[in-house]
């Protein structure tokens, strides 16, 4: 894979992936969770500037491992270089969507790199986790931008909503849906 001169210009896919690739290099395992996903499998239509990771590194080493890259330590668990918008947060594990635990993830090659990942499937849950528990009607948009640009098993996503104890998400999501469809 190639790197970068400068981060310039790369959009939020390219830096994921340039990320995972330097941390894989590294030694380090990471996925990326939360809205970057979003953005990604949404082809840009929500643009998130974050990229939030979770590993089970301790965090001493993962700012070891980015320093050598230019990115620095800006508050708590969260990382900027002066040369991208887009900044970096390594969260605790495990991976999770609500109350369910994730081992399962997908690998999207990039030029600069292979990014680990939520399955889309798994990204409609994290949104729709969002729009449960916080109430969050953005989050469901997002769920639904992912749910009508990629495919997602919506038997996985009822057997998820009835665990967290609302099958109601899923009525919203196929409505938000819809609603895309219908644009």
């Amino acid at each position: 894979m190639k790197t970068p001169a400068n981060l310039r210009g790369l959009g939020i896919r390219e830096l994921a992936g340039y990320l995972c690739g330097h941390l894989k290099r590294e030694g380090l395992d990471a996925v990326l969770v939360g809205g970057a996903c979003v953005s990604i499998y949404s082809s840009a239509e929500y643009e998130s500037f974050d990229l939030d990771f979770v590993s089970f590194e301790e965090g001493r080493r993962i700012v070891e491992v980015l320093k050598k890259i230019g990115f620095r330590q800006t508050e708590g668990r969260h990382f900027g270089h002066p040369q991208t918008q887009y900044y970096a947060e390594f969260l605790n594990p495990p991976v999770a969507v609500g109350q369910q635990q994730l081992t399962r993830f997908k690998r999207l090659r990039t030029p600069l790199g292979f990014i680990k990942m939520l399955t889309p499937t798994d990204c409609v849950k994290d949104r729709l986790a969002a729009y449960l528990h916080w109430k969050d009607r953005q989050a469901l948009q997002q769920a639904a931008m992912v749910a009508s640009s990629q495919t997602v098993s919506w038997a996985s996503l009822h057997q998820w909503a009835g665990k967290e104890g609302s099958l109601t998400v899923i009525a919203d999501l196929k409505a938000a849906v819809a609603a895309r469809k219908a644009k």
